[in-house]
Order: structure tokens, then C-alpha cells, then sequence
């Protein structure tokens, strides 16, 4: 069968180029053809693999923020935590104080 696109050979040698070239391109076009599905293929797991490498950067960063959220809420509960500690030991000074012998409110220890 002949192509309709190429030209008819004039002599045997040419008409021997002509099935070489032709030959050639078929093979040319099967190579690009079988680059193109390996390509096609490759793409998709490479955007599947980024895909996944983007979306466990994501749950990393997501993780620094917890991480962070929680050393602040750490950071406010000890905050906390020393101001009551403060609390506590300015009251047991005043308690001490009021009731120390000589203290004004020493008479109510007897």
C-alpha cells in the first residue's frame, strides 16, 4: 500500500531509499511512540510521587505548628503554675510574718 504523501520513486536505487527512509521513519515513529507512553507514564508516578512529597511536607509544617501551639500552651500553663507557686509562698510569708513572737498578731496564737 502506498502513502499518499510520498513521492513515487523514478529507479530502482531510489525506490531503495525511498523503503530505506521510509522504513526509518516507521522506526522513528514507533521510538516516539513508545517514549511517549514510557514519558506519559513517568509523569504520573513522578506527579504522584510529588504529590506525596508535597502533601507529607504539608503534615510536617502541620506538625512544627502543633509543635509550636503546644510549647506556648506549655509556656503559659508553667507561667501559670509559678504564679500560683508565688502566690502560695507570699501568703505562708505573710502567715509567718503576722505570727512571729513580738508580732502584732502573735496574741492570736495561745
Amino acid at each position: 500500500m502506498q502513502d499518499s504523501q510520498t513521492p513515487v520513486p523514478s529507479s530502482a536505487s531510489s525506490y531503495q531509499q525511498f523503503q530505506q527512509q521510509r522504513f526509518m521513519r516507521q522506526e522513528q515513529q514507533a521510538m516516539q511512540a513508545q517514549q511517549a507512553i514510557l514519558n506519559s507514564g513517568a509523569d504520573s508516578f513522578s506527579q504522584k510521587v510529588m504529590d506525596t512529597v508535597n502533601a507529607l511536607r504539608k503534615i510536617s509544617g502541620d506538625l512544627v505548628g502543633a509543635q509550636k501551639q503546644l510549647e506556648a500552651q506549655i509556656q503559659a500553663q508553667q507561667r501559670q503554675l509559678q504564679q500560683m507557686q508565688q502566690n502560695i509562698d507570699s501568703v505562708c510569708n505573710q502567715i509567718q510574718n503576722a505570727f512571729k513572737p513580738g508580732a502584732s498578731g502573735s496574741s492570736y496564737i495561745q
